[in-house]
């Protein structure tokens, strides 16, 4: 019982070195493989031609016009009166205004709260300060020339 299990134990330390220097000569290769790739594909790289390079990059498109970035507000929209406004306006008017800016004042068939439709404004404020400029001074004109024609 004892013999056997000495030659079980020495199998099993026999298996787990061979599994050892098995991974070392793999880890080694893999090492060779990866020196030789890497000096073969700088090689290739710098034996190719410009033209080479210039018809594997055909499918881009050449940039023309530079995109601009709308992040920077213009000096000539007063931000905080329009925040003033939306917190002043009537429930009517900041829905309405919420619908023109393309922010939906239902959920699942229920109204928004007005404090929800407000921040989402305000978002929306900092974000396309124009339009939202736009609309809230539609919005402001028409609820003024109500009032003064009652």
């Amino acid at each position: 019982m004892e013999s056997t299990q000495i030659v079980l134990n020495v199998l099993i330390i026999g298996l787990i070195f061979a599994l050892a220097i098995l991974m070392f000569f793999d880890f080694c290769a893999g090492l060779i493989n990866l020196w030789s790739y890497k000096s073969n594909k700088s090689n290739s790289l710098s034996s190719k031609s410009n033209t080479e390079m210039n018809h594997t990059l055909s499918n881009l498109k050449p940039v023309t016009k530079v995109a601009r970035i709308n992040a920077i507000q213009d000096n000539s929209i007063d931000t905080e009166s329009l925040e003033e406004l939306i917190q002043n306006l009537p429930q009517s008017r900041i829905r309405t205004a919420a619908r023109r800016l393309g922010i939906g004042d239902k959920i699942n068939g229920k109204y928004q709260k007005l404090a929800v439709l407000r921040t989402k404004i305000q978002t929306k404020l900092k974000t396309q300060p124009q339009q939202v400029e736009i609309i809230l001074n539609e919005i402001a004109d028409t609820s003024k020339s109500k009032v003064a024609a009652s």
